[in-house]
């Protein structure tokens, strides 16, 4: 019998063909089953790594000993499979995000993790991002002065619910939101930046176009730090690429701007502007050392002062870092048995269950906010 931890991947779409991948390549531990409703994708997956293949992740359950699963179902679809392998006695589960579209179905796999002390890690995968944590780093160590107020826009290409998933689309984005699958990674950048809470919620939606699923939401959120955050999706887009995300940041010293996922002929970067006299190539520096995560070299330049002088440290390029980072950080969490694991250095806990209630809570309060009219006030 190996000595690896055993390792199985439920739902074989984009991402959960990856996780199977990445968990492939890795040495410590062994890919043992993948599971598919498509015969022809769990036989694909299984014969590119040796894993055994199932249709039905009920029977690879009970076949399989499990130590960690991955769950890469479409967002309506977490909450069967979790609690199966829960119930199945898996110690170890990996969840795309959302944790669930509801509070109930949340609370029923948060419910069922404590009863049988399973651990469950979500992937919040804009974390592990270079230019997140540059933005997470320059507003905790106070770069930008007092940050007060903050944008920030996710939006997909109108092919997204319309084509990504085949002919499975519309059915399955019915199921879900541009705030389950867009704003839930909004929601946890905010909670990553700036190590505080949302509060108090206030949003909008619109059903326009697509008819199936609303075609936006666009919220208001206070957070317990003190800021006011304006959050948007849409997934109607007529645009040149698959993905838009831009976020901003205003403070009583500067103002970030991070153009993480630009389009319409945006560079992709990371700008920090200063309300202030200069600031040197020395300053510059060390504020490039202590990000620390992005191999660009800062660009400092002064910008027209329209009677108040500003400076400007620029990052050009792409920021996003590695696609799969962050599950390859929460996998090292299971081996090591920490919520701390040494490649993620000092950055506090992986995000684990209590981020993906929170999390969901706070969408569904987008979702509740916008179809009553009224703000919601979080505990």
């Amino acid at each position: 019998m190996s000595s690896k931890l055993q390792a199985g991947v439920i739902g074989l779409g984009i991402l959960g063909s990856q996780h199977a991948k990445l968990i492939d390549e890795r040495t410590d531990i062994e890919l043992a089953a993948v599971a598919d409703l498509r015969q022809e994708q769990a036989s694909a997956l299984a014969n590119e790594t040796g894993a055994a293949p199932y249709t039905d992740y009920g029977e690879m359950l009970k076949e399989q000993s499990l130590d960690i699963i991955v769950i890469a179902t479409p967002d309506p679809y977490h909450r069967d499979p979790a609690l199966a392998a829960i119930e199945a006695g898996v110690p170890n589960l990996i969840m795309e995000k959302p944790l669930a579209t509801t509070m109930v179905d949340a609370q029923r796999i948060a419910d069922a993790s404590n009863r049988r002390n399973t651990r469950i890690l979500l992937n919040f995968a804009n974390r592990a991002a270079p230019g997140d944590l540059a933005t997470r780093w320059t507003i905790q160590n106070g770069v930008l002065g007092d940050v007060v107020y903050g944008e920030a826009r996710l939006d997909d290409n109108i092919s997204v619910p319309t084509g990504l998933w085949g002919k499975r689309s519309q059915a399955w984005a019915s199921g879900s939101s541009t705030a389950h699958f867009l704003l839930s990674h909004v929601v946890d950048l905010m909670r990553f930046y700036f190590g505080g809470e949302i509060t108090d919620v206030y949003a909008v939606t619109q059903a326009k176009v697509l008819g199936f699923t609303p075609d936006l939401y666009d919220a208001f959120l206070t957070m317990s730090t003190g800021q006011t955050i304006r959050i948007k999706a849409e997934w109607i887009k007529h645009m040149d690429r698959l993905v838009e995300f831009y976020l901003s940041f205003s403070g009583s010293g500067g103002t970030l701007v991070y153009n993480k996922l630009p389009g319409h002929g945006v560079t992709a970067g990371l700008g920090l502007t200063f309300a202030e006299d200069g600031l040197t190539q020395y300053e510059a520096d060390r504020i490039a050392q202590g990000l620390g995560i992005i191999d660009v070299a800062p660009d400092i330049k002064s910008v027209p002062d329209y009677g108040h002088p500003h400076w400007q440290l620029s990052y050009e390029g792409d920021l996003t870092g590695e696609f799969m980072a962050m599950p390859g950080i929460l996998l090292d969490a299971i081996t090591e048995d920490t919520l701390t694991p040494t490649s993620w250095q000092d950055r506090g806990r992986v995000p684990s269950l209590t981020d993906g209630l929170r999390q969901t809570e706070v969408v569904a309060a987008i979702v509740h906010s916008a179809e009553t009219g009224q703000p919601v006030s979080l505990s």
